[in-house]
């Protein structure tokens, strides 16, 4: 996801200079040397090394943090003492909230934090903001990514983003809002089918614990919104192999206690998994990311759906995944820096990012984001009795 941001940026003309800030590097110099741009560099960063980051932040516009999302609140502090804007793929909704608490902080250094700006969350958040504007008042916000992968390839479980991360999302209690409340339920739960255009069609998609899941019930509680939930439906192939790797346990983060060993299963799948080379071929897939809310206007039952396939970029030859999780932030941070957002403080996207501009630029990266309405033809009738 990272590479994808930093391709990006250095390929928008309004940015100046970009800096790779890694703990390896010899792939951060690897990744400039691929890009071959002037205005990119490579600097080693260790997020445990607090005065070091924030040295190393001093003097940037903004922070584009996308590391893993347990690391949020230490990029997310160096980057308030830094005097720069942040931004960050996520926080697994809890980690979401203690980011919130921030707030002030941010407020008072003039500075802005945009919570979750990548596709799901990020995108997901700003479909749902235009959704929400078309209704007077909204019951439901349900969001669903549903995934198919045509690649072949001999390696047996390739992730499409941070092993940790998915893990987490395959056996954490993900979160889910209902009757005003916000509820716990069981790790890969709430299975349905859900039918999402083609190539991708028919996909099985369960609650994952996710942020947009934390934000938007407090974003249009004047609304009256009463549901939000989140599903992930990932390719079937790669679902069942994870789903019994996990219930071998290999997703636990608990140590074998071994004489010979402190490693977690966690982390020895995740060390099995790196003996194996990545994929040669170029990626092939593609996915739907889909956003419903139920509201009414006028007195009227309606759905505002906005949904947007996103296929493998060829020109870059990275993930669909990849594409619509790198691209967004690289926008929203150039965004913030021409003075386009001028909100300050801790922020959801959807309170802060303008979704017309925004997806006009996703739609100059083969993401097209569309708009379905339905209103209900049926209104009730009132008759006075004799």
């Amino acid at each position: 996801m990272g590479q994808v941001i930093v391709r990006d940026l250095s390929e928008s003309e309004p940015v100046k200079s970009v800096v790779i800030a890694d703990f390896d590097k010899v792939k951060a110099e690897g990744l400039k040397a691929a890009l071959n741009s002037r205005k990119v560099s490579a600097e080693f960063a260790d997020i445990k090394d607090s005065k070091a980051l924030i040295s190393l932040l001093s003097g940037a516009t903004a922070v584009i943090n996308s590391t893993p999302y347990y690391f949020n609140l230490q990029v997310m502090e160096a980057a308030a003492e830094a005097g720069c804007h942040y931004l960050d793929l996520g926080g697994l909704f809890h980690v979401t909230r203690q980011q919130q608490e921030l707030d002030s902080k941010f407020k008072q250094r003039n500075l802005l934090a945009v919570l979750g700006m990548g596709a799901a969350p990020g995108m997901t958040n700003v479909m749902a903001q235009a959704a929400v504007h078309e209704l007077d008042t909204v019951e439901s916000i349900d969001i669903a990514v549903g995934c198919i992968d045509f690649a072949e390839t001999d390696h047996p479980l390739y992730p499409p983003y941070a092993l940790d991360t998915l893990l987490d999302e395959y056996t954490k209690e993900p979160m889910v809002f209902e009757q005003g409340e916000f509820l716990a339920k069981p790790a890969m739960s709430g299975e349905i089918m859900l039918d999402f255009p083609q190539p991708v069609g028919q996909s099985k998609a369960f609650y994952t614990l996710h942020s947009e899941v934390a934000t938007l019930p407090k974003s249009y509680a004047s609304k009256g919104v009463k549901k939000v939930t989140f599903r992930l439906g990932l390719p079937k192939e790669f679902h069942e192999r994870l789903q019994f790797l996990v219930k071998l346990g290999f997703g636990s983060n608990e140590s074998f206690c071994e004489e010979t060993s402190k490693l977690s299963a966690r982390q020895v799948l995740a060390r099995m998994l790196d003996r194996f080379p990545a994929p040669a071929g170029d990626p092939c897939d593609c996915e739907v990311v889909r956003v419903d809310v139920k509201g009414q206007i006028d007195g009227g039952a309606a759905l505002v759906r906005l949904e947007t396939t996103v296929r493998s970029y060829d020109r870059w030859k990275v993930s669909c995944g990849a594409l619509d999780t790198g691209v967004p932030p690289s926008i929203v941070a150039q965004m913030i820096a021409l003075g386009q957002i001028k909100e300050r403080g801790v922020l959801a996207p959807e309170l802060c990012v303008p979704a017309q501009p925004f997806f006009d630029e996703l739609s100059k990266r083969s993401i097209v984001v569309r708009k379905i309405l339905e209103r209900s033809l049926v209104r009730q009738q009132l008759v006075s009795g004799r």
